[in-house]
């Protein structure tokens, strides 16, 4: 998975690319310490281009929310569509993020 981060007003954007699935589990990790050193009060994660989403990045996309809500921040995810976005619908995930 390829991750890309920007920063604009009080805004900060995470870019997906790619599967998340284990294989990711230690680059989601360090990402979320990136998500906390970064000052702003929105984090959007972006997943038009994840192709697919299994159990262990779905749990931790939650973990991230936990962590970044915990902070008294916004968390949205943007472009889930196809199987990605039928994955939150199924596991009720899609009533636990705000999406756009």
């Amino acid at each position: 998975m390829n991750v890309s981060i920007s920063h604009q007003d009080d805004i900060l954007t995470v870019r997906l690319d790619g599967t998340m699935d284990y294989t990711a589990t230690s680059l989601m990790n360090g990402l979320i310490s990136d998500i906390n050193s970064i000052s702003a009060s929105r984090v959007i994660f972006d997943l038009a281009k994840v192709a697919r989403v299994d159990s262990v990045g779905l749990g931790m996309l939650h973990l991230a929310k936990d962590e970044i809500v915990g902070k008294g921040r916004h968390l949205t995810l943007r472009g889930a569509a196809g199987s990605v976005r039928r994955l939150f619908e199924l596991t009720d995930g899609d009533a636990s993020f705000d999406f756009e």
